[in-house]
């Protein structure tokens, strides 16, 4: 296991629906399963009422439950396709609703993978209410996990940092989402795409990360002042806590550069 590996050796990913961690995350999550860690993928719901138009456009006679079991067969591929584990917990969506025994539920689970870092919703989307009742049940779950007494008989007191990811694609800015880390995931973008490709209900989904992977690609470049094809943006909620601030990409690569004198 490598050194970013080390430091982030389990990840936890709340997803809303079938094909969200794959979307928003699925490069990063690829590039870290590559270096040894354990991904575990929490699935709250499979989309089938709201994510699912490509089934429904197909079988307009079609089922829920038949489109539940396509969409847990498109979602298991992809999160195999990632390195990712994952889990269904089939709560049903448009909408999702997130009450006091499935924050416990979710509390239970952080308490038992004990991530070093969660991946999951911005906290506000307009037009996607699923994934802000995600994020905002994520927080009340961390916020238990962080309390001795949560869960009688669980190892309590265990706060993990937490990262958001986009919201509705191309809506970022509207809903707020400025992004204030970037990953780049040039190398393992091929492989994020085929991961997308698994989500047939969902064919426009390869158009909008190709386009959006580019643009925060784009904007990595920037800040980095190195060329960076695709980069998946991530707004951080933990604050950092250190003897010394973190340095960017950017920031370390000119500290190791030899500078040349003058005089």
């Amino acid at each position: 296991m490598n050194e970013e590996a080390k430091i982030m050796s389990e990840i936890l990913v709340v997803s809303a629906h079938a094909a969200d961690f794959c979307t928003r995350a699925g490069g990063t999550l690829s590039r870290y399963a590559r270096s040894g860690a354990n991904i575990t993928v929490l699935d709250l719901t499979f989309g089938e009422r709201g994510e699912s138009g490509g089934y429904w456009a197909a079988n307009p006679e079609g089922t829920i439950e038949e489109c539940k079991a396509v969409r847990k067969r498109e979602a298991s591929a992809a999160a195999a396709c990632l390195g990712a584990n994952i889990e269904f917990f089939d709560y049903n969506d448009y909408p999702l609703e997130m009450g006091v025994d499935r924050i416990r539920d979710l509390t239970k689970r952080i308490l038992q993978i004990r991530p070093n870092i969660i991946l999951t919703h911005w906290l506000e989307d307009s037009f996607n209410q699923d994934h802000a009742v995600t994020s905002n049940a994520v927080i009340r779950a961390v916020s238990s996990s962080g309390m001795l007494g949560a869960l009688p008989n669980t190892p309590a007191h265990y706060v993990p940092d937490i990262f958001f990811f986009e919201s509705t694609l191309p809506h970022s800015e509207f809903n707020n989402f400025r992004v204030d880390t970037y990953i780049d995931i040039s190398d393992v973008f091929e492989q994020k795409m085929e991961a997308i490709k698994k989500f047939e209900c969902q064919p426009q989904l390869v158009n909008y990360y190709t386009h959006f992977g580019v643009h925060r690609g784009f904007q990595a470049s920037e800040w980095a002042r190195r060329p960076i094809k695709q980069a998946e943006g991530f707004k951080r909620y933990t604050p950092f806590v250190g003897t010394v601030f973190p340095l960017s990409e950017r920031q370390v690569r000119l500290q190791s550069t030899p500078q040349t004198t003058f005089g």
